[in-house]
Formats: structure tokens, C-alpha cells, sequence
């Protein structure tokens, strides 16, 4: 199954009506996962003319690959009766120790207590809290699905991953907006490229917010980034 997020009808109809949910679940697992020197040839094509195309699965010595090359089908039943089938090889070729729970105790770190976070952790004031509540209001409500969560050193704003980050200094909020720094929009020109620079955040794109009337022109940029992920 490929990673490409817009599928072809081909493959759109052998996972199911809900093919997306059957990609996002089970792209990246094992069940799916194959070993080819083809991969780019390969590439997003239909199942069928993966198996049977020149380098295809049908000519495949390994034997990590016996289970697809039989099959006429490939959608989230097969991933997971592949995953089963290795799970239980796994298991049998490298099976879990016999020992006692003192013996590895030794060499077992011990468990490390949660640490929680909240807006009190932050080093703020009167001015930046309320710089704060004015756009984390305005990212909120782009959609009842956007989480917030108090990180060690920023604030971040997520769908599947993080879209934007906020940062407190002293009198400015600093934004980082989980973007390319080439693939912004910035008529008002108040980005900053910090593609490879050390900092608090996700992304390469940079900006801050001064005044509450900033807002308007920092959402711009946010919602850039909240609809790339809203849209895969």
C-alpha cells in the first residue's frame, strides 16, 4: 500500500470505502511492510501489476515475502494476517528469555515520573498572558479537532502532529508554524527562515507576536499549516 495520501482509484476500491482510515493506520506497520530492490519502480502502481511486473513480488526469492506473492488482493485484512504471521515467526526465532524477575532487574532503569506541564510553568507576565489568550483563543477555534498541549519549553497546537508551537519570552510570543520555509505565503512579510537553526518548535518558519493587533496577520500564517495536515 502506498504512503502517496491521494490514492489511485485502483487502489482506492481494494481498501474499501474507508480506504484513509486504512492508510493512516496501517502504512507504516509491519503487515505492510516488504523488502524490494523495486521500490521506485514500483512506486504508487496497483497491487496486482507490483506482483507481476518485471522485479515484481512474483519473482521474489525472500521468504519474508511467501505470503503476498499468493494473493490477488492487498487491503487491511491481508496487512493484518501478515503482521500476525510474522509477529508469530518473530517469536519463534527469537524467543522471550526464561528467567526470573530478579535477574534483569540489574540492568533495568528505573521508571521516570511523568512530568506535567501547565500555563503557571512558563515564565510569563500580565502583557504576554494576554498575548497568549488572545491567538491561542483564535487557534482553538479553527476546529474542534486541534489539541493543545503544555510542552517542557512551548505550548503546542496538533492535529495528527504539531502545526504551530508558541514559545514565551520576556514582551513577545515567539511562533514557530510547522511549515517549509519555501512553501509559506507571506505577503506582510513578517516570516523568518530558520531552516537548520537550533530552537523551541517545530517547523522552518519563524514569527512573533508583539501586539494583540498582530493576530490577524500571524493567523494567516497559522492556518497555512493547520490545513496542510486538515487536508491529508
Amino acid at each position: 500500500m502506498p504512503q502517496n495520501s491521494s490514492l489511485s482509484p485502483e487502489w482506492q476500491q481494494m481498501l474499501g470505502a474507508n480506504w484513509r482510515e486504512v492508510q493512516k493506520t496501517y502504512l507504516h506497520t509491519i503487515g505492510n511492510l516488504m523488502l524490494t530492490a523495486y521500490n521506485s519502480e514500483m512506486s504508487d502502481r496497483p497491487f496486482m501489476i507490483k506482483m507481476d511486473m518485471e522485479g515484481g513480488f512474483k519473482e521474489s526469492a525472500l521468504r519474508l515475502n511467501a505470503y503476498i506473492v499468493k494473493l490477488t488482493e492487498w487491503n487491511e485484512q491481508r496487512i493484518k494476517e501478515r503482521a500476525s504471521l510474522l509477529a508469530d515467526k518473530a517469536k519463534q526465532i527469537r524467543a522471550f528469555p526464561d528467567m526470573t524477575a530478579a535477574e534483569p532487574a540489574p540492568y533495568q532503569a528505573a521508571e521516570k515520573t511523568a512530568e506535567h506541564y501547565s500555563l503557571e510553568t512558563y515564565d510569563t507576565n500580565v502583557f504576554t498572558k494576554t498575548l497568549f489568550e488572545v491567538l491561542d483563543r483564535r487557534i482553538r477555534n479553527l476546529s474542534p479537532d486541534v489539541k493543545r498541549e503544555f510542552k517542557k519549553k512551548y505550548v503546542a497546537y496538533k492535529l495528527d502532529t504539531n502545526f504551530v508551537d508558541i514559545v514565551f519570552q520576556k514582551q513577545r510570543l515567539r511562533i514557530s508554524v510547522n511549515m517549509k520555509f519555501s512553501e509559506v505565503i507571506d505577503p506582510n512579510g513578517i516570516c523568518r527562515d530558520i531552516t537548520n537553526l537550533g530552537r523551541w518548535g517545530n517547523g522552518d518558519v519563524e514569527l512573533y507576536m508583539e501586539h494583540t493587533s498582530d493576530v490577524n496577520q500571524i493567523m494567516e500564517i497559522v492556518e497555512q499549516s493547520y490545513r496542510l495536515q486538515a487536508d491529508e
